[in-house]
């Protein structure tokens, strides 16, 4: 009986809906310090889990498109 090769198991990277505050500093292009103030001030709606701030990936695209300006 022939032996059976096994095929690699597919990997799927999955993105997280929550982001850590260094993760959506990168996200947005941002400083880390911008988007603690961005929690701090609530401008941003935001998770705490124990001494962790977590964002939601929507909230921040939202809170991108309520700050774009028209071009002029």
């Amino acid at each position: 009986m022939p032996k059976r090769s096994k095929q690699p198991e597919k990997v799927t990277s999955i993105e997280p809906r929550l982001l850590r505050v260094k993760e959506a500093a990168a996200y947005l292009g941002a400083t880390v310090w911008f988007v603690r103030s961005l929690a701090w001030s609530r401008a941003v709606p935001h998770v705490v889990f124990g001494k962790r701030i977590l964002f939601d990936r929507a909230d921040l695209d939202s809170y991108l498109e309520s700050q774009k300006r028209a071009a002029a």
